[in-house]
C-alpha cells in the first residue's frame, strides 16, 4: 500500500458521498469479522457502528432501529475535501496507513461544514479498505467574552 493509494481511496470516498452512491461507499469499508469489526463513529451521531446495516442507516436514514439517523448523504454534499494533518502515514509494521485531519463538506448553497476525522486503511485482495473511521464536528471556541 502506498500514500498515493490512500489518497486515491479518499478521493473515491468523497466521490461516492457527493454522488450519493451508498453501496459503493459501503464497499470501501472492511466490516471484518465479529472479533475484529469495523469501528465507525459518524459525524452526526453518538452511536458507534460496527456492521453494514448500521453504517447504511447513518448514510441513508429511514431505519427504525436508528430513528435519529436522517441520512448523511441526504445533506446534498457537492464537494468533499480532505486536509490531512501530517499524512497519511504508514504504520510501523507497514500493514496499514492511518490519517487524521479535517474534511470540508460543501452543500448545494456553497455552505461548508468542517469535521475532524481519523481513518485507518489496510489493503486486502488489492483493495484499500477503511477499518476505522471516527468523525466529529470541529470544535470552535466561543468568541464571547
Amino acid at each position: 500500500m502506498t500514500n498515493a493509494e490512500v489518497n486515491a481511496a479518499q478521493c473515491t470516498w468523497a466521490k461516492h458521498v457527493t454522488e450519493q452512491n451508498v453501496d459503493q461507499l459501503l464497499d470501501l469499508y472492511d466490516f471484518g469479522v465479529p472479533n475484529q469489526p469495523l469501528l465507525f463513529k459518524p459525524t452526526l451521531s453518538k452511536i458507534i457502528r460496527c456492521d453494514r446495516v448500521s453504517v447504511r442507516a447513518y448514510f441513508v436514514g429511514g431505519d427504525p432501529n436508528y430513528p435519529d439517523d436522517k441520512g448523511f448523504l441526504n445533506c446534498g454534499w457537492k464537494q468533499v475535501d480532505f486536509q490531512s494533518a501530517v499524512g497519511p502515514l504508514p504504520n510501523p509494521d507497514g500493514l496499514c496507513y492511518r490519517d487524521m485531519g479535517q474534511y470540508f463538506f460543501m452543500d448545494g448553497n456553497g455552505d461548508i461544514t468542517c469535521a475532524d476525522y481519523t481513518f485507518i486503511y489496510h489493503k486486502r485482495d488489492g483493495r484499500i479498505l477503511i477499518s476505522l473511521h471516527h468523525s466529529s464536528l470541529t470544535w470552535f471556541p466561543s468568541t464571547d467574552g
